[in-house]
């Protein structure tokens, strides 16, 4: 297998990343043209902005200062009485990287103990259903066996309606199930297990995009690991095949590049309607 490296990881197209997967799962077609130069995602890059920043201040001060340049004309402010520091949408950063870092709790965990073999932004490959994979994971505590995810989200007890559970969940469950992440850690500790042949135990540290940011450690149950990592098995060789080209991507029909393309040639009843949403 190819070697990954930190400045070669996110510009290689030999493995399949989550993230990656996760847009071919969404639309292939779009997938599939964005790859090839064909349609740009203009989706808000805000929260995954966000997100980062405050992953990489974790990470450590040298990956922080060049996130930071790399994205400063985005996120801080050039004029007024703001002049150099974050812009608004930006500012609750600075909230949630102070509940963590004044958090002995959190220390321990993220950074270890003293002596613990840990490692920051590790990469992992292997393969799935005989398809390439590879990782970056947030922090993996090599000596005692476990790894951390560091996941910001909107709210983390909020209550919200949950569909497929069919009941009103905390909104940390929706953030969840929602983007997959109990696939992304269960792929995560299988492609740990094929690289040093033992089992690592997924956790995710939840910290909310409120003023006061709400934190918590959550584990993952083994039965949704094994769920979220079946249903990545059911469709990673389709995938990988439509990347490759040796099959024809399918449009989803909903997203924007499927609107763009879309020609009124069809008549839907309102029933057709109901019973698409069924």
């Amino acid at each position: 297998m190819k070697k990954l490296t930190q400045e070669s990881y996110y510009e290689d197209k030999d493995y399949l990343s989550n993230s990656r997967f996760k847009q071919y799962k969404q639309c292939q077609a779009r997938a599939f043209a964005i790859d090839s130069g064909k349609w740009a995602d203009n989706r808000d890059e805000t929260p995954l902005i966000l997100g980062n920043y405050v992953h990489t201040y974790f990470e450590s001060p040298e990956a922080h200062a060049k996130f930071v340049e790399e994205n400063k004309t985005v996120m801080i402010s050039s004029r007024g009485a703001t002049k150099g520091e974050l812009k608004k949408g930006f500012q609750v950063a600075k909230y949630m990287i102070d509940a963590l870092e004044n958090d002995d709790g959190f220390d321990r965990l993220y950074n270890g103990f003293t002596g613990d073999d840990v490692q920051k932004e590790m990469i992992v490959f292997g393969e799935i259903e005989g398809v390439p994979v590879k990782g970056k994971l947030d922090s993996v505590n090599l000596s005692r066996g476990y790894f951390a995810d560091l996941k910001t989200m909107k709210s983390i007890y909020a209550e919200e309606w949950n569909v497929e559970l069919r009941k009103r969940v905390p909104a940390a469950v929706n953030n969840i199930l929602g983007f997959g992440y109990h696939g992304q850690l269960g792929l995560y500790r299988e492609l740990l297990k094929q690289m040093t042949g033992d089992e690592f135990r997924p956790l995710i540290v939840a910290v909310s995009k409120e003023e006061v940011p709400d934190k918590e450690v959550l584990t993952i149950d083994e039965e949704w690991l094994v769920t979220g990592l079946e249903e990545l098995k059911e469709d990673i060789v389709e995938t990988w095949e439509v990347i490759q080209g040796i099959r024809k991507p399918k449009a989803c029909g909903r997203c924007d590049y499927c609107r763009s393309h879309k020609k009124l040639n069809v008549v839907f009843s309102l029933n057709d309607l109901i019973v698409a949403f069924d």
